[in-house]
Order: structure tokens, then sequence, then C-alpha cells
């Protein structure tokens, strides 16, 4: 009964975050939404991406509506939600308020319901960081939920390889953390984050076996040397070192030395104009000779040196990058989006192409105010975090620290992984950054003294 009662509650979360698909009369997209529908229905492993996602369009969809896919994409963002406020709040008189009011708040000043309501996999990165910890946090958790949430962080992860390498990372950290803090961790227990680390492990082994089931090739990513290249190419190492090397032996036959005089400034143009992968062997022909070179600038000490800094260079860039809204412009009649909607979805072409984002090539659809919204939530932000890490009257409840200092680990291991292997994209920092001001509110919330901590953080701002 307590099961279906919680249930039923996360039913308004979902319904909340789907208000932005609503205001735009159709299921958000981008330009790779055409690849994930293509690949899901058509069954192949796209060489730029995992199969996951795509299958789930398909298995969500019904083959019958994109509407029912975001629908459930919002069901599990709220599941989750649901959870964190249920560990921090269960017994509070005001639960459903704080659940309810914690998720209105974020749909309308943060970008968490741009990403739940995308045809893409971007909303579940989120989801794995705080799959992550209701994990490893939470000590009483029924059977249904743990279940539920592991089979979230299980797709989040075989979803996009960054989500898996991030997860990875992610789970690195927390153990160094745990055995160099263990006299004030003591309370981590072991087993789970053993269990964890069993489900990170397994999508390791999962992601090449659904790869090899579908297209017979037991490997995670086809295409993960052509993102290395062009992370090394924007950084300008890739020139350099072609620079030193193409006279040598052993790189005198790459083909990337007869073009190196004419490689583009940044990674798309490397990767999507033509001009360089398609002459050096496409996405497969090429593997031998980019590993080559990756592997060379790995050996010698000067690039490993200059990739490293660039890499983190990159991942402290990606911090300032948050603006949401990247890439949702219109996609009309010959874009891939467009056309597999067309494909599969012919009876939701007509409100594909009469929502906010496609119709008059997208004027309906503006983000500054929103994005001028969220920069000043994360100043404000990012003062209250000094209100409470400076001050002696505030400071936070210690399972809720746990949650702000996971929360920012997991926001620096994302920058640093996805700048750090390619650049710095708006859209990858955005799609995870709402879980800073959720933390936030639940600190705030949980102290159940609003007033006083507002009167606290004026106080200091005006000394």
């Amino acid at each position: 009964m307590n099961q279906l009662k919680n249930g039923l509650m996360v039913l308004p979360g979902a319904f909340i975050l789907s208000l932005v698909a609503l205001y735009n009369a159709f299921p958000l997209v981008y330009s790779d939404t055409g690849t994930y529908i293509y690949s899901g229905f058509d069954l192949f492993v796209p060489v730029d991406r995992p199969i996951v996602y795509g299958l789930l369009i398909r298995l969500f969809s019904l083959k019958f509506s994109l509407w029912i896919v975001i629908f459930m994409q919002n069901l599990m963002t709220a599941f989750i939600l649901f959870e964190v406020v249920r560990h921090f709040f269960a017994g509070n008189a005001r639960f459903l308020q704080i659940y309810v009011g914690l998720i209105l708040f974020l749909t309308f000043f943060t970008g968490i319901a741009w990403y739940s309501n995308q045809l893409m996999p971007d909303f579940f990165i989120p989801l794995a960081v705080l799959a992550i910890f209701m994990l490893i946090r939470r000590k009483k958790m029924d059977l249904l939920p743990v279940v539920l949430t592991i089979a979230i962080l299980l797709l989040s992860l075989l979803t996009h390889f960054s989500h898996l390498l991030i997860a990875t990372v992610l789970m690195a950290v927390l153990w160094m953390i745990t055995w160099v803090m263990k006299h004030y961790l003591a309370d981590v227990s072991v087993r789970r984050l053993l269990m964890v680390t069993v489900v990170i492990a397994s999508a390791w082994l999962i992601l090449p076996a659904i790869n090899y089931a579908v297209d017979q090739e037991f490997s995670i990513s086809k295409g993960s040397h052509v993102f290395l290249m062009a992370h090394l190419n924007e950084t300008g190492i890739l020139k350099k070192f072609l620079d030193e090397n193409c006279s040598n032996e052993e790189f005198r036959d790459c083909k990337l030395c007869m073009v190196k005089d004419s490689l583009p400034a940044d990674v798309a143009s490397f990767i999507w104009s033509g001009k360089v992968l398609e002459k050096t062997g496409g996405w497969i022909e090429s593997r031998k000779e980019y590993n080559k070179i990756i592997f060379g600038t790995i050996k010698d000490p000067e690039f490993l040196v200059r990739n490293v800094f660039s890499s983190l260079t990159y991942g402290l860039v990606q911090l300032t990058r948050n603006d949401i809204g990247e890439g949702l412009s219109a996609y009309n009649p010959g874009s891939p989006p467009y056309d597999q909607v067309k494909w599969w979805f012919p009876h939701e072409l007509n409100s594909y192409q009469n929502s906010k984002q496609n119709k008059w090539d997208g004027v309906n659809l503006k983000f500054e105010v929103l994005n001028i919204v969220q920069v000043i939530l994360l100043i404000v932000n990012l003062f209250a975090l000094l209100v409470v890490f400076t001050g002696k009257t505030m400071l936070p409840e210690k399972e809720t620290l746990y949650l702000l200092l996971f929360v920012m680990v997991a926001i620096l291991v994302n920058s640093m992984i996805t700048a750090g292997l390619n650049a710095p994209y708006e859209r990858y920092q955005s799609r995870i950054v709402w879980l800073l001001p959720m933390a936030t509110l639940v600190m705030i919330a949980q102290s159940g003294r609003v007033g006083k901590w507002l009167v606290g953080a004026w106080k200091m701002m005006k000394n």
C-alpha cells in the first residue's frame, strides 16, 4: 500500500516536469535525436554513440508516440528526486509540499526540464549522480526503490560512453576520499560502495555485450579514437605533434600528415565538415592510424604534459558554460530529426513542425531570460555556500553537507571528463548544474529556519 501511495506521489512531479514539453507542444529534439531514433528502430550500433538510448526510444514509444518517451523520462527524474526528498524529509508533515515545491522551482528556474523533455540521453547523467548518492547514503530503502534506482543508474551508464566514464571516475574519487578521510567518514558503508562499484563495473561489460548482440562487435565505442583525435586537434597538440613527427619513419605514411597544414580549429569541424575525417579513413578505417598518433602523444612526456594541461584548462572553462538551450534550434525538412520523425512517427509530423522549436524557425523558443535567471541563481547559490562554509550558526546537518560536497565533486568530474576528452560545450554542463541549487534548497528546507538563514546571509553581506 505504501509503495502504491509513493508511486502516486511521484506523478505530480512528472507532470510538472512535462510542462516544458507541453509548452513546446512536442518533445524537444537535438541534431543527434535523428541518429538515436534511426539506430533504435533499424537496430544498428552508431559509430559515434551507443545504441541503448535508441532502443529505449523504441521501447518507451511503443512505436506509437514520442510523447510517451519524454513522459517516461520525466517519471524517472521525478522518482529520483522523490527518493532524495524522502531521504531527507521522511516523517516531515510537509513532505509532499517540499517535494512539489522543489520540482516547481527547478522546472521554472533551472535547466532540469529542458533536458528531461529532450529526446536525448543527457538528462540521465544527473540522475546517475543522485542514484549513486542514494545507493550509498540511504540507510533504509525498500526493495522496489532499490531495484528501480539501480535500473535507472544502469540505463544512465549504458546510454552514453561519457556517462560511464564520469560515474567510474566519480566512484574512484569516492573510494579515495573514503580511504583518506576514513576518520571523518566512519559512517560510510564500504558494502554500499562495493555494491555501486559492481553496478558500474557491470556496465563496462553489458555495453559491449549489447553492441555484440546487435552488431557482432564486442566494443565499448567504435568512434572514441575520432573524438580523442578531434580534441588533440582543437588544443593544437595534433599539429605540433605532426610537425615534429611526420618526417619520422613511424608516422611518415599517416594520412593526417598530408592535411596537417589545413586542419580546422575546432572539434565539430574536424569530425563533421568532411575535410579531415573522410580524407583520413572515416570513422572505421582511421582507427589504426589515429590510435597510433594518440598513443604517440601519450608516450612522449612533452605532449603528455601538454595534453594534461589543456584538458584541465578545458575542464575549468567548462565550469563556466552553463547556458540552457544549446542546439535547440529548428530542425526543418532534410534534418535528421525531421526525417526520422517523418519515417517512424508520420502521424506526429504536423505536431513536430508546429512546435515552438520548429515553427517559424524556432523564433518562439528563446532562452535569454531563463539563462539570466539561472546565472543569478548560481551566483546567489555560490554566495549561499560561502555563508554556509564560513558561518558558525548556519552549518548544515552532516547528511546535507555530504549531498552538497558530493554534488560539487560530481559537477567537477563531469566538467573535466566532457571537456577534457572533447571540448567545452554549454550542453555538457547545463544538463547537470541544476544539482547544485537542488542540494542548496534541500539544505535550506531541512534547516526549517529559512527566515533565520536569510537574515544571517544578509548580515554577512553587510559586513
